[in-house]
């Protein structure tokens, strides 16, 4: 029996729960909210996430990691106990403030933008959006200061773990090698091709 590793998995399991719930109040905040209600989501929203980052920050974990990595593990759960490690180690890499301030900030700005942008309002667009700006930074630094990998890097290792800005360079360097003559290759095609409507 894996204690330590079904206590974890308990643990992620009710974040991806807290997670889904999160998406759907997203999509109603986007979607059918009225106006006047974007600041109480976004004030439930930077709950939840602090709510969420407490979870994984809980000191308990640590032992939980600990011992799991002594348990009779297949290597399906090796894997998804690396990723809980990844996942709690970048938790514990921000203070919950951040976090919370980080989900405001940019709740505060996407709502502060649908009507700035069809009023072309810049300038007004802008105050928010340096605060967002301001907390990625200090969230990329503080990764980075954990990891040891550069700032943007820490960041791009949320979503796509283990790419590096030197990886992505390289994959559009080769993309802008070859891709602007199939652009052209497929627009001088369409220029004499007549396209069939159904």
């Amino acid at each position: 029996m894996n204690k330590a590793y079904d206590e974890l998995t308990r643990t992620w399991t009710r974040l991806h729960h807290f997670g889904h719930l999160q998406a759907i109040a997203a999509w109603d905040q986007v979607a059918m909210m009225p106006p006047k209600g974007s600041s109480a989501r976004a004030d439930a929203m930077a709950e939840m996430d602090g709510l969420m980052h407490s979870l994984q920050t809980d000191p308990k974990l640590a032992g939980l990691l600990a011992r799991a990595e002594d348990e009779d593990l297949d290597a399906f759960e090796r894997a998804n106990l690396r990723e809980i490690r990844r996942s709690w180690r970048a938790s514990n890499a921000l203070p919950q403030a951040l976090v919370e301030a980080r989900s405001l900030a940019g709740a505060r700005c996407e709502h502060a933008w649908r009507s700035q942008r069809p009023a072309n309002d810049w300038c007004g667009f802008l105050g928010n959006f340096r605060e967002v700006l301001r907390l990625s930074r200090e969230t990329a630094q503080r990764l980075s200061d954990d990891t040891g990998l550069a700032p943007y890097d820490a960041l791009m290792d949320q979503f796509e773990p283990g790419m590096t800005s030197a990886e992505v360079d390289r994959v559009f360097g080769d993309l802008q090698q070859w891709l602007p003559g199939l652009v052209q290759q497929v627009r001088e095609r369409q220029s004499f091709d007549a396209v069939h409507m159904p």
